[in-house]
């Protein structure tokens, strides 16, 4: 579809590499990009398994797109840029229109590298694609409740120190702050080893205890504020980021018209446990891009606890909408397993292709058995969230369990 790389296959084709008996033949037609992880088939088979299984899928009789995302740099695999994610957002919307059918676009993917505001670009294309056919967005709200991975911060006020513990073995540790444009103040790293270095403009350091690099990003038409990105690499005569405590540190040196800065660390999946701020804020801790305008964001419910899982990130957005939407079961949820059997799977991305799923049957009683057939996007979102089930002791509509459960 024009896009300069990747390759098509349709079922017949998968199927035929499949039947073949030949590892080495079907994954060369069909490469094995799941990784021993087996996240993409787990998610798939909760939104849409076989019911002749164990885990059966809830809209079990759906046609899969499975865009299997381009992979750039590293000796590890990798990593898959946003716009990689929006061009296999982008050809699976064409070749529903293609197919003139419906379509569910589930994300069980999340990032922290953004202002949790809806005003990336990334945010920005998903909202879009909003008024574009007969879709739905349904994005996991990621996995950052607990991870001590966020933290906000008023200048204006006497605290103006922020702590932070790097662990073992960390390569790479990024730190993103981001700051109203109409305040005024220097920001400084300060470091285990007794360093101070001011980070409020681009500036690298390099030693034999520790390489800093701090980016300051000015207001782009895509958002009013500042990001200063730092990113603490191992010095040059270590293979690791010194571990230990580290601290942020706020100098007023002029006007403060609001005072608020919020700080993020990576998600879960890309730094140590060991690793985050020393008092955190559990609040705006859902991903990017469930924080996008227009989607349906998912949190995580235990089922065996009978109450919110604490990993399930939780709202508002930066800018005070209201996130996660619905919640559904996200521990120890069945799913098929990276080359065969089942497994239980743990996490938002798995709660996210139930909704997917149930998404998925009420597009089909209405648009394709034509009942309403404006029964997508925005409105579908209204009645899913409607038909939610609160949860006991939570707020309604709250920040942990938005509508409530399905």
């Amino acid at each position: 579809m024009g896009y300069g790389y990747g390759a098509q296959y349709d079922s017949s084709d998968i199927n035929s590499a499949l039947d073949t008996g030949n590892r080495g033949f079907s994954e060369m037609l069909v490469p094995a990009s799941d990784g021993l992880s087996g996240h993409g088939t787990a998610v798939a088979s909760i939104a849409a398994g076989s019911r002749n299984s164990q885990s059966g899928g809830i809209a079990y009789e759906s046609e899969i797109i499975a865009v299997a995302l381009k992979r750039t740099g590293g000796s590890d695999g990798g990593y898959t840029r946003t716009i990689d994610i929006m061009e296999g957002i982008d050809y699976a919307l064409r070749k529903a229109i293609e197919l003139n059918m419906p379509i569910v676009i589930n994300l069980s993917f999340g990032t922290n590298e953004g202002a949790h505001d809806g005003n990336t670009l990334f945010e920005n294309y998903i909202t879009d694609i909003n008024g574009i056919w007969k879709n739905i967005v349904v994005v996991a709200a990621g996995n950052e409740g607990d991870s001590r991975h966020h933290v906000r911060t008023d200048v204006s006020s006497n605290i103006n120190r922020t702590e932070f513990a790097i662990g073992d073995n960390e390569k790479n540790i990024r730190l993103f702050i981001w700051k109203y444009f109409q305040d005024e103040f220097e920001i400084y790293l300060n470091t285990p080893s007794g360093k101070r270095i001011n980070i409020s403009n681009d500036v690298t350091v390099s030693s034999q205890r520790e390489n800093i690099e701090s980016v300051l990003a000015m207001p782009t038409p895509y958002t009013s504020k500042q990001l200063v990105e730092v990113s603490i690499r191992p010095g040059n005569s270590l293979d690791y980021v010194i571990s230990g405590i580290w601290s942020i540190e706020f100098a007023v040196t002029g006007t403060i018209k609001c005072g608020i800065v919020d700080m993020w660390l990576p998600t879960i999946e890309a730094i140590g446990l060991s690793t985050g701020f020393l008092r955190p804020s559990p609040d705006t801790t859902v991903t990017i891009p469930a924080t996008a305008r227009k989607v349906l964001s998912v949190g995580a419910f235990n089922q065996d606890a009978g109450s919110m899982a604490p990993f399930s990130g939780r709202g508002y957005t930066a800018d005070g909408r209201l996130v996660p939407l619905i919640v559904a079961y996200g521990v120890d949820v069945t799913a098929a397993g990276y080359g065969g059997g089942y497994v239980r799977k743990t996490g938002t991305s798995f709660a996210a292709p139930k909704i997917s799923g149930y998404a998925a049957c009420i597009m089909e009683w209405g648009i394709v058995r034509r009942n309403d057939e404006n029964m997508y996007g925005e409105k579908l979102i209204a009645y899913m969230t409607r038909y939610a089930v609160g949860i006991e002791g939570e707020e309604m509509p709250g920040i942990r369990q938005g509508w409530g459960l399905i």
